[in-house]
């Protein structure tokens, strides 16, 4: 079991989370043995991953924490959908942006991934409301789907806040198709609507992988204005 975590440690998680997820990617330290890590502070036998939002800063402890180091860029998608699951997988720990402090954050993996994930819908929500845009992907067959990886018999609709994050997953299957705009209105009162009428789901600046927010359509839609 962890224990409680100190205030300190929580506001250096909250801001760890909320650069990760405003930046859309993270560093750590890869070596001979993997990503870079120590032996937990609080618990006998476990590892912490150390994982940062600046750059500078995985390269300061670049040389304490692994042979042969170099500086790894991690995408959101790939930490959400592939590293902190292999970290649980190994029961190991998450080490958010570590400094020089006596006693650092240690997180569990599955804990922070869902954080995470509560940090991008609010970030997709923030986003929305002020530009009162959203970005999906249609072809002249209509927008793009997916098949839903939590749920294999419904259906998923990708979208984005940001025109650029939509038109990043233009390639492969989607190679023909185009970024279209939709007002925040049309959005919300056709488009989730069209989607809870057919028992699917919508992710929110949907990213690849099996871990990806996939949410009701009517959640997401209570938390616009509109």
């Amino acid at each position: 079991m962890l224990l409680s975590p100190r205030l300190p440690e929580l506001n250096q998680r909250d801001r760890f989370i909320k650069r990760a997820a405003a930046s859309r990617m993270i560093y750590a330290v890869s070596g001979e043995e993997g990503l870079g890590r120590v032996p937990s502070q609080r618990h006998r036998g476990r590892e912490v991953t150390l994982l940062w939002t600046n750059r500078k800063a995985a390269e300061r402890w670049a040389d304490v924490i692994a042979r042969q180091p170099q500086i790894k860029v991690i995408t959101l998608d790939a930490l959400l959908c592939e590293v902190l699951p292999a970290l649980s997988r190994l029961n190991r720990l998450a080490g958010p942006d570590w400094g020089s402090d006596p006693i650092e954050p240690e997180l569990d993996a599955a804990d922070l991934a869902e954080r995470l994930k509560r940090e991008i819908v609010d970030g997709f929500v923030e986003r929305v409301a002020a530009s009162r845009k959203v970005y999906m992907l249609e072809d002249t067959s209509g927008p793009a789907l997916l098949v839903s990886a939590a749920q294999s018999g419904r259906l998923l609709l990708p979208c984005w806040s940001d025109r650029a994050f939509a038109e990043a997953r233009i390639g492969g299957p989607w190679a023909d198709m185009m970024s279209v705009e939709v007002p925040l209105q049309s959005f919300a009162h056709k488009t989730l609507r069209w989607l809870e009428d057919r028992g699917w789901l919508v992710g929110p600046d949907h990213m690849v992988g099996p871990d990806a927010i996939e949410i009701a359509p009517a959640v997401l839609g209570s938390r616009f204005k509109v």
